[in-house]
């Protein structure tokens, strides 16, 4: 069996870790290939790895060029299965691999890890998309944004009276007048978290809820530290997955 698992998650590692134990184990022979797009740490798995998205292997309109391109590259591979373990926020992506996958009648599955859920201790507001949260922070000094390139794009529009300290896995680190870039790939943990948060004076926190079994250092920092979290929540796909998982070993034996 020939399975492409689109990663770049520590649960697609775990995932893939799993499929290729079945191997040893004479269980079942798995060929796989992982697919990361090029812009987190190289994984060490004993497999086949493609980075670089699936654009590059399109002849055709560059508004459909990713469907096309994973369309071919499932073709000129043979593959048998598709799973999807990418971050919960990886909406296109995941709705591309779920429509190429249709179109040619193989099977595919959608690993999605639980989300966090506030405690008692927590003090959160959910918002849907950047605009709420940047309403959210609006009467903050110091905001520690942690939510992808989408901030780092808009740093023109923060306001007279806020600094903000943005972490990005990709652009490199720098600092300007109303912000400061850190470029860094977690996990990290509660006590470096803390530290940060003191560090640079931190009074609001921006996330993603990206979920996952793990406390993430950034809340529990957070909480210690009594700090509100304005937390944006997870997109809608616009699709309905019908192997949908939330449980590893489940899609394991799904998969099998």
């Amino acid at each position: 069996m020939k399975v492409l698992l689109l990663g770049g998650t520590r649960d697609a590692i775990n995932i893939a870790h799993a499929l290729l134990a079945l191997n040893e184990s004479g269980v079942q022979h798995i060929e796989l290939i992982y697919s990361i797009a090029g812009i987190v740490r190289q994984p060490k798995i004993n497999c086949a790895i493609h980075t670089g998205g699936f654009s590059q292997f399109s002849t055709g309109a560059v508004s459909s060029a990713s469907q096309l391109g994973m369309k071919r590259f499932i073709q000129q591979n043979n593959i048998d299965n598709v799973v999807d373990a990418t971050h919960p926020y990886a909406v296109t992506i995941s709705k591309n691999a779920s429509i190429v996958c249709e179109l040619l009648n193989i099977p595919f599955f959608k690993y999605v890890r639980p989300a966090w859920l506030a405690t008692d201790d927590d003090n959160w507001v959910e918002v849907n998309n950047w605009a709420e949260a940047k309403k959210a922070i609006y009467p903050f000094k110091r905001p520690f944004i942690t939510i992808g390139r989408i901030a780092n794009h808009d740093v023109n529009s923060i306001p007279k009276h806020q600094y903000w300290i943005i972490r990005s896995a990709i652009e490199a680190s720098h600092t300007q007048d109303r912000y400061c870039l850190i470029k860094a790939i977690g996990p990290f943990l509660k006590e470096q978290e803390i530290e940060l948060l003191k560090t640079h004076q931190i009074d609001v926190v921006v996330c993603k809820n990206s979920g996952g079994s793990a406390v993430d250092g950034k809340l529990s920092a957070a909480r210690e530290l009594n700090l509100p979290v304005i937390m944006l929540s997870r997109p809608e796909t616009g699709r309905s997955y019908g192997n949908l998982y939330d449980n590893e070993r489940d899609l394991i034996k799904a998969i099998r």
